[in-house]
C-alpha cells in the first residue's frame, strides 16, 4: 500500500463513513487536521523549532521541552491551547520532526477517525488496515494504520487481562478507543508496508536469528539493511589488518556500539535513529589520514542538527593541545573541558558569558550548547568533522 494514495472504496462505505458521530467535546469546525501530509502546514520540511512553528500555527502556544524516557530524556515540542494539550512534536535529533502525537480530540482528522472513537465502527466502515501489538512505550495497546496510508496510526488502549503481544480478541478489542494518532513522515513510512513491497536487501547477519525489535527492524528494511552491510564490510577490513591490540579494541568498540544501536528501541523515530547510528559508524571505520587528532585545531560551525547556521551567526571551537575547548556559542564565549580516546569524544565543564542577543542568535546557542554537552564521539565525512552523540549532531569546516 503507498502511503501518498488513497485506495478506492465502494460509495456505500464513504457514506457510511461520513455518518460516524463524533465525540461529544469534539468541536464540529476543527481549524487544524491531521492529514496524510501532517498536521495542517507542519509537514516533513518544517524545522523542529518552536519559533518557526509560532509563525505557521498562531493559534497554537508552542514550547519546546523535554520529557522522560527509560533511557533519559526526549526533545519534543508540545502544542498548547487555553491551557490544554492537543499536540507533540517528536524530534529525530537532527533538527527535524520524527513523529506528531495527537492526544486530543480536539484535533480532528481528514480520513475521519479521532481521539475517543471506538474500533468497531471503525473497522466496519474500512477505515483501519493492518494492526499489531504494541510495543515498548505503546506495550499493551493495539497500532492499527489507517486503511488510507501508512503514515498515519491509530493506537487503541482499553482494558483486557490476556497475556501481552497478542492482539485481544474482537470482542475485546471491539470497544477499545483511540488513545493517540500518530503521524510520521514519508521517509519513516516504508517501516509498516509488508515485505513483498520492498527490494529483497538482507544485512550481514542472519535474519532468521534477528534479536529484538531493532535487528528485525533491519531485516525488513532495505535501506538499514544495506547500511549494516556497509559497516560491515569496513569493520571485517579493518579488523583483519589489525594488530592484536587494535583488534582488541576494534572489538570492545563494536560491542559497545550494537548495544548502542539496540537502544534505538527507546528512541521516538527508532529507524532515523538506527540509521543515524550506521552512518557514524561507517565514518569512524573509514581510512581518513587527516582523522588522527584534534588537538590543535580549529573548527567553525556550518550545521546543527542538520540545520545550516546562518552566516550572521559566529559558531566555532578550537581544541587546545592542554584539553580546553573554547569558542564561540553564536552570542557568548564559552569553554569547556574535552577527552579524546580514538573516536570517543567526550566534553564536561561547559560554562561560558552570558550576554543578551537577538532572539535568532540565541536559539542558535541553545540548540549549539545543549547538542555540546551530548556529544560523545567525532568523525570525518569527506572534509568536514561531525561531532555526534545521542539526539545531537554537529558540523563543522576547518578554519
Amino acid at each position: 500500500m503507498q502511503s501518498n494514495q488513497f485506495q478506492a472504496r465502494p460509495i456505500a462505505v464513504l457514506l457510511a463513513a461520513s455518518a460516524i458521530v463524533l465525540p461529544g467535546n469534539a468541536a464540529a469546525q476543527d481549524d487544524l487536521k491531521l492529514g496524510v501530509e501532517g498536521l495542517g502546514e507542519i509537514d516533513a520540511s518544517t524545522p523542529f523549532d518552536a519559533q518557526t512553528l509560532r509563525t505557521i500555527e498562531r493559534s497554537i502556544d508552542w514550547r519546546r521541552t523535554r520529557r522522560a524516557t527509560e533511557s533519559g530524556y526526549q526533545e519534543v515540542i508540545v502544542g498548547t491551547r487555553r491551557g490544554r494539550k492537543l499536540v507533540t512534536l517528536i524530534s529525530d535529533g537532527r533538527g527535524r520532526i520524527a513523529a506528531i502525537e495527537i492526544d486530543n480530540s480536539q484535533i480532528g482528522n481528514w480520513l475521519g477517525p479521532r481521539v475517543g472513537e471506538a474500533h468497531r465502527p471503525l473497522q466496519q466502515n474500512l477505515q483501519l488496515g493492518s494492526c499489531r501489538t504494541g510495543q515498548e512505550t505503546h506495550s499493551g495497546s493495539v497500532l492499527c494504520t489507517a486503511a488510507e496510508t501508512d503514515r498515519i496510526t491509530y493506537v487503541f488502549s482499553g482494558r483486557w487481562n490476556g497475556p501481552d503481544g497478542q492482539v485481544p480478541p474482537d470482542q475485546v478489542l471491539n470497544g477499545w478507543t483511540i488513545s493517540r494518532m500518530i503521524w510520521k513522515p514519508e521517509r519513516f513510512a516504508q517501516i509498516g508496508r509488508p515485505l513483498s513491497q520492498r527490494p529483497i536487501v538482507t544485512p550481514s547477519f542472519d535474519c532468521t536469528r534477528a534479536s529484538g525489535s531493532i535487528e528485525q527492524l533491519i531485516c525488513d528494511d532495505p535501506v538499514l539493511a544495506e547500511l549494516d552491510n556497509r559497516m560491515s564490510a569496513l569493520y571485517v577490513r579493518k579488523y583483519d589488518t589489525a594488530g592484536f591490540a587494535e583488534k582488541l579494541r576494534l572489538r570492545t568498540h563494536q560491542i559497545g556500539w550494537v548495544r548502542g544501536r539496540n537502544d534505538c528501541w527507546k528512541s521516538g523515530d527508532r529507524r532515523e535513529c538506527v540509521a543515524g547510528a550506521y552512518r557514524d559508524r561507517i565514518a569512524e571505520l573509514q581510512d581518513d589520514a587527516d582523522a588522527t587528532n584534534l588537538a590543535g585545531t580549529s573548527w567553525t560551525g556550518v550545521r546543527i542538527a542538520g540545520d545550516r547556521i546562518p552566516e550572521s551567526i559566529e559558531i566555532n571551537l578550537t581544541f587546545d593541545t592542554d584539553g580546553r575547548l573554547n569558542g564561540s556559542s553564536g552570542c557568548n564565549r564559552y569553554f569547556a573541558s574535552y577527552t579524546l580516546d580514538g573516536q570517543k569524544l567526550v566534553i564536561s565543564q561547559v560554562g561560558g558569558t552570558r550576554r543578551m542577543c537577538p532572539e535568532l542568535e540565541m536559539l542558535a546557542e541553545r540548540r549549539f550548547l545543549d547538542a555540546l554537552e551530548k556529544i560523545e564521539g567525532w568523525a570525518m565525512r569527506e572534509d568536514e568533522l561531525v561531532l555526534y552523540g545521542t539526539g545531537a549532531e554537529l558540523t563543522f569546516v576547518r578554519d
